[in-house]
């Protein structure tokens, strides 16, 4: 019932502005659509990411508002939005759809911030342009181009840079080359290796078993054959491995003697452009191929001895649309398409030492979902109104069977009372068919549940945004607070979850606040986001807080140009203690606490005119060596004796030279 009032109010607010906004041309209107969080959310920039020395994820969100990124390495780190992880949001690079969960303790970000142009998040499920499956918000990471890097009437050039970070022993080396043969054909060609060494957590305690390198890189060509198109191919590759402890996510040890193991992932894309002089056409598509793959060693056991495995999730799709203005209308529409699937496979058979064997190799499920969407933004006066809809079509194959569809209405609005203020709100009905399970957990035993349904549910939102750039003489300030509740039915987590079996319905709610203040020299981003909600077990009743509830996150981040050539960045974020019910089939709800933490970053940009190709940088993380348990983390709670702690005092170099 909830849903067809929803569906209906969408549908008659849609018919009554239309009708209303028939005489109202774009161009007549003048009307500041940026929001006090898109000012943070969107975007953070390469030049913020290597000011920042960024060298994981962690590092590339933790500016962002409700994002929280817990973790102390690179293959462990989790990204909750909102309340849930990261695996109820779309994540995409270059449009590439990553898709899928190979072990669940390592993460599924497999990003590397020297390869980013730009990096943006959308918070919530109300636009009908996100993608399909979204909860909690979307992740858009875009890669550099060779514009990003040649300056006016330069053909060739290159960068490169150098860095160590000590809470690490990590050592960074990256090389990159671009350059222009003629007007219509660009490259960029770019390298990094990142090696991890001795982990130090904060106090001082040292682990081993978490040692690691990264080679990543990215090829790219932009083709411009006239004013009007615009191709652009890559390939981008991301191989993080060593002789580690396979689960990450859990206390590192003292142990050298780690089997070895990585996390890689393939990603081809293919962009295309068309914006020819015409206002009804304006054309982006992109067709991409992904694949993420965790392969382990052959390894040795009291009873079996094991081959090499690799667990492997594909994703390829596209996605195609056209936009066009029609009078005060800003009309996209489009279709996307996503297939993912999932297997097992073994170099060998796994031999018993009693002279027995097993064939490792396994197929898994796979999702067809096709996509047809639309969303019409228009500015009536002082109205900025997006009403959309997606329709979804769900499919499941390999060892699954069945179909899901779904009609997803989505609607924000914003209203500006006066110069200063404008209040804002949302709507977003969610729709997420059955996702495939933990591809490690992937066995030839693997089955579909009773209980397989997709996720549906709605979020809401309202707040307010108040422009501050007058009352505090400021370049531009504005303060902005909302507040979020969404309900998702038939919650399914993928963790050894292989049955794809429904177990929750989920309540999230929670309140954002933040402000920022430009003047000058001088930057200021301060935000405040609290996250509450519960959970019903399907099967028993039982009612018990998700991980997320209670916790309060405060963020602040300063930068300042000390001198033409020296600029400083200072961010701070803390988390107050809290607690939360946890539920479990054997031992019921237990009330657990977490513990308070506040961690301070300090980073320094040197670029010395006597030295015009060359950046100089310097930082210290978490400066007083704090150690703390991100409270997303595994083993957050206080009783815990195998806390995922995060790294301690961490000083930051880094030398980079432009040719």
């Amino acid at each position: 019932m909830k849903l067809k009032i929803a569906k209906t109010v969408a549908a008659l607010v849609l018919a009554n502005v239309s009708v209303l906004a028939e005489n109202t041309q774009l161009d007549d209107v003048n009307v500041n659509t940026k929001t006090a969080f898109e000012t943070q959310m969107k975007y953070i920039t390469s030049q913020q990411l290597e000011e920042e020395q960024a060298n994981d994820v962690k590092d590339v969100l933790k500016s962002m508002p409700s994002v929280e990124v817990a973790g102390d390495t690179r293959y462990s780190q989790k990204v909750y939005v909102r309340g849930l992880e990261d695996k109820f949001a779309n994540i995409t690079v270059d449009g590439a759809k990553l898709g899928g969960q190979l072990f669940h303790h390592s993460g599924d970000q497999t990003i590397d911030p020297s390869l980013l142009k730009i990096t943006s998040v959308e918070l919530g499920p109300n636009s009908a342009l996100s993608g399909s499956g979204v909860i909690n918000g979307s992740f858009v990471y875009e890669t550099k181009d060779p514009s990003d890097f040649l300056k006016e009437g330069e053909v060739f050039g290159g960068k490169i840079t150098l860095g160590y970070q000590s809470g690490y022993e990590r050592k960074t080396g990256s090389v990159a080359v671009f350059g222009k043969i003629n007007d219509k054909l660009e490259f960029v060609g770019m390298g990094t290796i990142s090696d991890d060494g001795t982990l130090r957590i904060g106090g001082g305690d040292e682990f081993k078993s978490k040692e690691s390198k990264l080679e990543s890189g990215l090829a790219k060509l932009v083709i411009k054959p006239n004013d009007y198109n615009t191709i652009k191919l890559s390939y981008n590759r991301y191989e993080d491995g060593g002789n580690r402890q396979l689960s990450g996510e859990k206390i590192g040890t003292d142990s050298e003697d780690e089997n070895y193991n990585s996390i890689t992932r393939d990603t081809f894309t293919l962009n295309y452009e068309y914006k020819p002089d015409n206002e009804l056409v304006n054309v982006k598509g992109n067709v991409y191929h992904n694949e993420q793959y965790l392969t382990r060693e052959a390894t040795s056991a009291a009873t079996y001895e094991e081959p090499e495995l690799e667990y492997k999730n594909t994703t390829i799709g596209y996605d195609l649309r056209n936009s066009s203005l029609f009078g005060m209308h800003k009309v996209t529409y489009g279709t996307d398409y996503t297939n993912e699937k999932q297997e097992k496979n073994a170099d060998a058979l796994r031999v018993y030492t009693n002279g027995s064997t097993e064939n490792l190799n396994a197929k898994g499920g796979e999702i067809d979902n096709r996509g047809l969407y639309l969303e019409d933004e228009m500015i009536i006066n002082k109205l900025t109104l997006t009403l959309g809809a997606r329709y979804d079509y769900h499919e499941l194959g390999g060892i699954y069977d069945g179909t899901f569809k779904e009609l997803s209405p989505k609607l924000k609005a914003k209203y500006q009372v006066n110069n200063e203020l404008s209040l804002k709100t949302a709507y977003g009905h969610i729709f997420k068919g059955p996702a495939l399970g933990e591809t490690l957990a992937l066995s030839s035993t693997s089955a579909q549940g009773d209980e397989v349904n997709a996720q549906i549910g709605d979020n809401f939102e309202v707040g307010f945004d108040y422009d501050l750039t007058n009352a505090l003489n400021a370049n531009n300030s504005i303060f902005g607070f909302n507040v979020y509740r969404y309900d998702v039915d038939n919650y399914a987590h993928p963790t050894k979850n292989n049955a794809l079996t429904s177990q929750s319905d989920v309540i999230i709610w929670g309140v954002e606040t933040m402000f920022s203040y430009e003047k000058d020299k001088f930057g200021l981003n301060a935000s405040h986001s609290y996250t509450d909600g519960e959970q019903t077990d399907l099967k028993t009743g039982t009612k018990y807080d998700p991980k997320t509830t209670n916790i309060h996150l405060f963020k602040l981040a300063l930068n300042y140009q000390l001198l033409k050539e020296l600029k400083a960045n200072y961010s701070t974020q803390f988390v107050p203690g809290n607690t939360w019910d946890n539920y479990s089939s054997t031992s019921g709800v237990t009330k657990y606490e977490r513990g308070g933490y506040a961690v301070h970053d300090v980073n320094f940009t040197y670029k010395p005119d006597t030295m015009k190709n060359t950046t100089f940088n310097f930082g210290v993380g978490n400066i007083f060596d704090k150690k703390y348990v991100s409270h997303t983390a595994f083993g957050s709670q206080s009783i815990s004796t195998n806390k995922a702690y995060e790294v301690g005092r961490n000083v930051k170099l880094q030398l980079a030279y432009r040719f």
